[in-house]
């Protein structure tokens, strides 16, 4: 069950997101986040629900997924130690979550609501600029993807996305054990299933990565990278 603690963060202190900030406010900004904890498979935040704080993931990994007009699941992405998740609710009031949020592993997340945020941001402008970083930083990378999705070949984007989310999971033990579903690889590399198949089980014929049930085996870590460039 999720843990609601407040407390100081010395990992919040030590990620990127707060380095451009002056003593006093990154100080603040610490004191205001509050600590919560989430076992395997549990939801950090649900679709559809009111949206009014972000998380930064401290420790452990989380997954973003959304369920389309249509019902069906896709995976937006997985976000692992001093990444932002759901900043919009901080941004734009009156938003809902536009994706559930599900923790993988156990999670040690610190949560910035928007009232503390509003606060913060009166008496620190640095905070603002912190907040439109993330924004920028977001937008980036949505938009290298678009631009991925049509100018670069599906087995590349599948090996760079299997790459990306490897780093994550590597805990220096082999294999990498990425714990992906085909259907969640192809909704990461923006692909269909069966194409994302294909080049899963290429990659498993060259000796690169082992399919299990509900997982990815990264075998081969240098091979999957030369399959990136």
């Amino acid at each position: 069950m999720a843990d609601d603690q407040r407390s100081r963060s010395a990992g919040l202190g030590g990620t990127q997101l707060l380095a451009g900030l002056p003593d006093p406010a990154r100080s603040e900004v610490e004191a205001a986040a509050r600590r919560r904890t989430f076992s395997d498979g549990e939801l950090v935040v649900r679709q559809g629900e009111p949206a009014s704080s972000l998380f930064v993931v401290e420790a452990g990994r989380v997954m973003a997924r959304l369920v389309s007009a249509a019902g069906d699941e896709v995976t937006l992405s997985v976000s692992g130690p001093g990444d932002v998740v759901g900043e919009l609710g901080v941004v734009l009031e009156g938003q809902v979550r536009t994706a559930s949020v599900r923790a993988v592993g156990d999670v040690v997340v610190r949560e910035l609501r928007r009232e503390d945020l509003d606060r913060l941001r009166a008496r620190f402008p640095a905070v603002s600029d912190l907040l439109l970083k993330v924004l920028a930083h977001r937008v980036d990378t949505l938009s290298r993807r678009l631009l991925e999705a049509h100018r670069v070949p599906v087995e590349k984007r599948v090996a760079r996305r299997l790459f990306e989310v490897g780093r994550l999971f590597a805990d220096g033990s082999a294999p990498v054990v990425v714990p992906l579903t085909q259907e969640d690889v192809a909704s990461i590399a923006g692909t269909t299933r069966p194409t994302a198949n294909q080049v899963l089980k290429a990659l498993e014929a060259d000796g690169v990565l082992r399919l299990a049930r509900g997982r990815v085996e990264l075998l081969d870590i240098r091979g999957l990278r030369e399959r990136c460039r």
